[in-house]
């Protein structure tokens, strides 16, 4: 099924033609992109470049909801963020989220006033939990795009899973969308199949993620309901043709690579990290409850299984709720489970079967571990945080080859319900650390929606709250708890998803960043508008302290807003009407717009009309 881009053909031909017009030495932006789960590819959940917010201003008089966006269903996938992308004859920061009702949207990242998505797809009817007898209802309701997108490198394409029925019939297919129209890639979609594979009863829950020209798809259960098997599918960037199949347990059942959402760690080679959830283990072909290398041609390299791996299948404590991340500038991987129990593992020697062989494995939180973040710290070194279920935030001290086994800091309040919290920190460098924990406010998330609060504490003491998100609700409440979903946390702004309202069938991103506190910025200079072929080209000064720019037109008296959000200082559009046109153009940033800059006029005569074959 083809989706549906709100981009329509003279906006396509904007962004070709665009570059034609006379280009002003463009500003440098240092922005930030988050291009894949949890940050990067080792899954630390760390954003390191973070310069606008720090333990100084995060807090309830400085900091606060910005504006949210409503969409049409519950989103499960942490929000991806794009800086730059060419859209409809400007360039914006974009930040993409998915819906469970198989949508995908693309929301300008800045501007409060742009409400209406820059573009949104949507693949048809999703499949439900209640289109099988799962026996719970760990999805609430649809789970049509559960798992988390990823982009490229190169900023031109998001991958993304979509589940949907038609005819009575499931199918999962991964389209490859062009980030800048929502429209499907050549290639794409490309539907999923291999043996065994079942595409209502398998759950895309982890990220997708990228290694070696491959996208990669991880695959886990609803409810451990079978038949279901752990499976990881690999597939050409451009041709979407498969390249491989892993399959966790042939000719057993389970082994699930579940993560709690979280997409499997790469390591600068291209070797891939991940664990299983509960399942059949035999050490040769079916490899539940393990720790499992593959190399980017999804080749088995090698794995760990813990010594009581039976007890914890009979139990249903999956070693994988945490997922596997990669200690930086170390040979380690580590993760944890629903026992606690925290695994510090060589990745040049997993080593088979027996506790033995891991580095390290300790109780690190009294249950179910779902969520970890990395920082090195000026102040306090190497460190690993976790807010377990029903337990405790604590920070771990890694000292360089294991981790302390007693924590450095230990928050005094206590979660109450599954499944703790998600984590995200940012800083700049090793300084101005901020932990972000997104954690419902009361009780249990495991069968129904509740609502949620965002934490922001000091990394460098997290008994220090910098603020919540309930402790101003009217302005700063983003309402139910998206379950498993990490803040995004980028140039000044924290992007975090929400289940919305209700209990099934709402949802919405809300974006927290610094409120006004000064004067808005300049106007712009230099405003020049000429015409070329079909279009009008306007350019202008970059502005210093601007962060976006508007551009209104007035003809016959009459002015609109023909563009806003833009991050460069060129736009281009359609000379539609003759006439006399004035283009003005205004510097937005956390305080606000400027006035307007001078006038820059171009006369359109006449309306090019775009040739025709015959």
């Amino acid at each position: 099924m083809r989706p549906k881009s709100r981009i329509n053909i003279y906006r396509i031909a904007q962004n070709a033609l665009c570059s034609s017009f006379l280009a002003l030495p463009l500003i440098s932006f240092a922005q930030v992109d988050v291009l894949t789960h949890h940050n990067d590819r080792e899954r630390t959940g760390a954003n390191l470049q973070e310069a606008v917010l720090t333990p100084s201003n995060v807090n309830t008089k400085q900091f606060g909801m910005l504006f949210k966006r409503v969409v049409d269903d519950q989103l499960y996938g942490q929000p991806l963020l794009v800086s730059n992308v060419k859209i409809a004859g400007g360039w914006h920061d974009v930040v993409y989220v998915t819906t469970v009702n198989n949508s995908v949207y693309a929301f300008d990242a800045n501007d409060a006033n742009a409400t209406a998505p820059l573009w949104h797809v949507n693949f048809g009817a999703p499949a439900s939990v209640h289109d099988a007898d799962f026996g719970c209802t760990d999805i609430n309701g649809n789970m049509g795009i559960v798992g988390t997108p990823v982009v490229n490198a190169e900023k031109t394409t998001l991958y993304v899973v979509a589940l949907t029925k038609a005819g009575g019939q499931f199918s999962q297919r991964i389209h490859a969308l062009d980030l800048a129209t929502g429209a499907d890639l050549p290639n794409s979609p490309a539907a999923i199949q291999a043996p065994g594979f079942d595409p209502l009863m398998q759950n895309q829950r982890p990220g997708l993620f990228l290694s070696g020209g491959n996208v990669f798809i991880g695959y886990a259960s609803h409810c451990d309901k079978d038949p279901y098997h752990g499976f990881l599918l690999g597939y050409n960037t451009a041709s979407l043709k498969q390249i491989g199949v892993f399959n966790t347990s042939p000719g057993g059942m389970e082994a699930s690579i579940w993560q709690s959402g979280q997409a499997p760690a790469v390591d600068d080679k291209g070797n891939i990290y991940l664990i299983t959830g509960n399942g059949s283990w035999n050490g040769t072909t079916q490899f539940s409850e393990s720790f499992i290398k593959f190399d980017s041609n999804m080749h088995m390299v090698d794995w760990f299984t813990p010594t009581n791996h039976f007890q914890l299948d009979k139990d249903d404590n999956d070693l994988n709720s945490s997922g596997a991340v990669l200690i930086p500038g170390t040979n380690l991987v580590i993760g944890g489970g629903k026992e606690g129990v925290l695994y510090v593992i060589d990745t040049d020697h997993l080593g088979h079967l027996g506790d033995e062989h891991a580095v390290q494995h300790f109780p690190a939180t009294s249950s179910h571990l779902h969520s970890m973040v990395y920082w090195k710290s000026a102040r306090n070194g190497e460190l690993i945080y976790i807010w377990g279920q029903r337990d405790k935030v604590r920070a771990y001290r890694f000292n360089g080859k294991t981790i302390d086994e007693t924590p450095l800091m230990i928050r005094p309040d206590k979660n109450d319900g599954h499944p703790g919290a998600m984590l995200s920190l940012s800083a700049n460098g090793d300084k101005d650390g901020i932990l972000w924990a997104a954690i419902h406010a009361t009780g249990d998330s495991w069968n129904e929606s509740r609502p949620g609060i965002l934490h922001a504490y000091d990394a460098d003491d997290i008994n220090h709250e910098l603020w919540n998100s309930l402790e101003n609700p009217g302005r700063d409440d983003c309402n139910n708890y998206s379950k498993m979903a990490p803040p995004t946390v980028a140039n000044g702004k924290v992007y975090l998803a929400s289940f919305g309202t209700e209990n099934i069938g709402t949802g919405q991103m809300c974006v927290y960043g610094l409120l006004p506190s000064g004067p808005p910025p300049d106007a712009p200079n230099n405003v020049r508008a000429s015409i070329h072929g079909r279009f009008v080209g306007v350019t202008w000064s970059a502005v210093p302290q601007a962060t976006t720019y508007t551009v209104e037109s007035t003809q016959g008296g009459v002015a609109h807003i023909v563009a806003s959000g833009l991050t460069r200082p060129e736009f281009t559009e359609s000379a539609t009407d003759k006439g006399m046109t004035k283009y003005f153009v205004m510097s937005v940033n956390a305080n606000g717009q400027s006035v307007r800059s001078t006038a820059a006029d171009v006369a359109i005569e006449q309306v090019p009309h775009p040739r025709h074959k015959h």
